[in-house]
């Protein structure tokens, strides 16, 4: 086991191991200290393929808002990112980007807006040739007045998935309440079904979000 040892001559000194640790160690926590910067991702200028996002609710016990929903995407070939520069062997999100969504409510329980698949413009970011885009989900966020400091609705879609549906209690019960704001319970469709008595679905409320190519597109 290397340990600080008394040397011949009367000093103390610390073994080549110990050393080489010590080193390590800071050179870990430089590493992990040292700002990331963004990266330089631009929206595609004259992007083609328009699609239209839909949110609804139903029979909810107040009248709900939106309070964020993004367009994520992510790089098709990492081959064109920079190479992993930390020991971790993360990429710590550089793959991803979102764009955000404006949604404008059309009644009570509907709010519509529009996005593009082609939404992220497809270049030679990093020197290592062209990064090209898969959009990958579709993701909103609903808030209650009565809620919003403690909890949000979250739901998405997907080009694979374009519709879902979730159901949450009218009488919420918040998961911590401790001045944070976290994501409701809520259940899928197929869960609902399943694990909730009829004579209990007048406990719950709905929401759900649909996309679709627009039709001036097709």
């Amino acid at each position: 086991m290397d340990e600080i040892k008394d040397h011949p001559d009367g000093t103390c000194r610390v073994s080549f191991g110990r050393l080489l640790l010590l080193s390590l160690l800071m050179l870990l926590g430089a590493c992990g200290s040292k700002e990331r910067a963004p990266p330089p991702y631009e929206a595609n200028p004259s992007p083609k393929e328009a699609y239209e996002v839909v949110v609804t609710t139903h029979d909810a016990p107040e009248e709900m808002f939106i309070s964020a929903t993004s367009a994520d995407y992510e790089i098709a070939d990492e081959g064109c990112l920079p190479p992993i520069d930390n020991f971790e062997g993360v990429r710590y999100g550089i793959e991803r980007h979102s764009l955000p969504i404006q949604l404008r409510k059309v009644s009570d329980a509907t709010f519509v807006g529009e996005f593009y698949r082609d939404g992220m413009k497809p270049s030679n970011y990093f020197g290592r040739g062209e990064c090209n885009w898969n959009l990958v989900r579709i993701s909103a966020n609903l808030r209650a007045p009565s809620t919003k400091s403690i909890a949000y609705f979250s739901i998405s879609a997907s080009p694979a998935h374009k519709e879902q549906t979730r159901f949450a209690a009218k009488a919420f019960v918040p998961l911590l309440d401790d001045g944070n704001v976290y994501p409701a319970s809520s259940l899928s469709q197929e869960r609902f079904e399943r694990e909730v008595a009829l004579s209990d679905y007048d406990r719950f409320f709905s929401y759900s979000i649909s996309i679709n190519a627009r039709t001036h597109e097709q």
